[in-house]
């Protein structure tokens, strides 16, 4: 069932438990943690995560911050590696931003004002051939409500074109990424409302962009958000919210388009990590799953290394701590690049 509710766009970019509960403090600073007897984890490749809205990046055991008196969000890596695109904040708007990743020098990619007044765009994600960028955004809103759509930009002409209709007054959809090693194939979170009386409810989407079909990958009445496919695109980490937390869950995709439901796809899910976790990214091998978890009041990176075999994937072990109470805005994707 849908339902009008008073949800606006700025509210789904703006996250009530991002940076402290309790009477936890922030820092000011990422702190890195120091295992006993043991050499800090070090990162292969670039690990990208914003704290107070200033982007940083890992590699090996350095931290840089690579954004400075600018308030950005949700940083994308193209495949190759060479370009780095994130969401920056202006006056009650946002626009995608784009650079080289070993130069800073962003350039704005979509507009921050439109008919309708300003606009708001979060989530940049690469195609696997990087010729275009899906984004969120309210563009197109007109006398309407502000929900977010996801879109597609051509990096080439800059030609944007909307890809998905939210349910009306949800806030829109969400977590827009593609599949990668497939041809046109989008997924993402439907949010709605559901039930009698009405609930909200969060459901993994599978978009084609070819044809525009769509389907659910999970059931009703439950809130299912963040897909994260695999470098591969065999697997799909996605975060299910319970009573008390929200996990880390993982699934095999299917080679093609995946069969509409019931059963739905997620109901085979297998659990990675249970807490309050967000914002899961693989590691470009697919050997490895970063993200955020709750301890202590503070968000903070961990990563998970993984084992596949014919079951499925598993963890390897127990996920090890990159960060100690530094308050990493869980309103911000990771990104992870070679």
């Amino acid at each position: 069932m849908r339902l009008r509710a008073a949800a606006a766009a700025a509210a789904l970019l703006a996250c009530a438990a991002c940076s402290s509960q309790g009477g936890a403090r922030d820092p000011g600073r990422v702190v890195q943690a120091r295992p006993a007897r043991a050499a800090p984890f070090s990162i292969a490749g670039r690990l990208y995560a914003v704290k107070a809205r200033t982007l940083y990046r890992f590699s090996g055991t350095r931290v840089t911050a690579l954004t400075h008196g600018i308030a950005v969000m949700d940083p994308a890596i193209s495949g190759d590696g060479s370009e780095l695109a994130f969401a920056q904040f202006g006056d009650q708007a946002s626009t995608i931003m784009l650079t080289g990743s070993q130069r800073m020098e962003p350039r704005a990619l979509t507009p921050a004002t439109g008919p309708g007044g300003r606009l708001w765009a979060a989530e940049p994600a690469f195609a696997p051939d990087g010729r275009s960028l899906a984004f969120l955004t309210d563009r197109g809103k007109g006398g309407g409500p502000n929900d977010l759509a996801v879109w597609t930009v051509d990096l080439a002409s800059r030609a944007a074109r909307p890809l998905t209709r939210p349910f009306a007054y949800t806030g829109g959809d969400s977590d827009d990424v593609f599949r990668p090693r497939a041809e046109g194939e989008l997924l993402f979170t439907t949010f709605l409302y559901e039930g009698d009386p009405p609930a909200p409810a969060a459901r993994l989407t599978w978009h084609s962009l070819r044809g525009g079909s769509e389907s659910y990958l999970s059931p009703a009445g439950e809130r299912n958000f963040q897909p994260a496919p695999s470098p591969d695109g065999r697997f799909l980490a996605f975060i299910r919210a319970r009573s008390g937390g929200d996990d880390l869950e993982i699934v095999s995709l299917p080679p093609g388009p995946p069969a509409p439901g019931p059963p739905f796809l997620t109901q085979s899910a297998t659990l990675l990590q249970a807490g309050v976790v967000a914002r899961p990214v693989w590691a470009p091998d697919g050997r490895e799953i970063a993200f955020l978890m709750l301890r202590g009041g503070s968000y903070d990176l961990y990563v998970l290394k993984l084992a596949v075999d014919a079951t499925g994937v598993h963890p390897a072990g127990p996920p090890v701590a990159l960060t100690n109470g530094s308050f990493f805005d869980a309103d911000s994707r990771l990104a992870w690049s070679p």
